[in-house]
């Protein structure tokens, strides 16, 4: 019975038996300077679709119905220089949904040319804490806890990379993630339970 209404589920969700679907990640953020939005959403979906991952984008005001699943990307400016210090963005992998950008000091790191190359890997790196759901970092690439000037000069030519780890993670947590959101969606369409008499 259980497996019978798993395969509805699935079928339901646009996957059939056999098939392995690939993983779409929805993010509403806030809309701001078009082309310095636009131009690093484009990047960072390039950067996690060359692991195999799709970013469902959508503006904060045309976010789909329903909280499950998605991430929400709020774009500040103002941030007192005390709230997490050198911090370029934060996001909060343990809740799962939250990321708020600091575009301040984005764009007090970079040359303007540069910018939305930047905010695209302050993204893709926030975004994959979330779905890793821990609070770690790589020696190099993506995950890198803290970019110099050297990794700014690599990103502008060609994105950082996720490092292997990073991947197997993400991938991890993303299997944890449907099978939560499909265990919820099961409940919600299951009828009470009956007791055995």
């Amino acid at each position: 019975m259980k497996i019978m209404m798993m395969a509805a589920l699935l079928a339901g969700m646009g996957v059939e038996a056999g098939e392995a679907a690939e993983p779409v990640v929805t993010v509403c953020m806030e809309s701001g300077v078009a082309y310095e939005v636009g131009r690093a959403q484009m990047i960072t979906g390039q950067m996690f679709a060359d692991i195999g991952i799709k970013i469902d984008w959508h503006k904060v005001n045309k976010c789909p119905e329903g909280t499950d699943g998605i991430i929400h990307v709020k774009l500040d400016t103002g941030v007192p220089p005390n709230r997490f210090p050198g911090a370029l963005a934060i996001a909060l992998p343990y809740e799962g949904v939250h990321i708020q950008a600091f575009m301040d000091r984005i764009r007090e790191s970079v040359t303007p040319k540069i910018e939305p190359i930047l905010l695209a890997h302050v993204l893709a790196h926030e975004i994959t804490h979330i779905l890793q759901g821990v609070s770690r970092h790589s020696e190099s690439g993506v995950m890198k806890a803290t970019w110099d000037q050297m990794d700014f000069e690599k990103m502008a030519w060609k994105p950082l990379t996720f490092t292997e780890e990073d991947v197997k993670l993400i991938r991890f947590g993303l299997q944890a993630w449907s099978a939560e959101k499909a265990r919820t969606q099961l409940a919600a369409n299951s009828g009470p339970a009956v007791a055995v008499q």
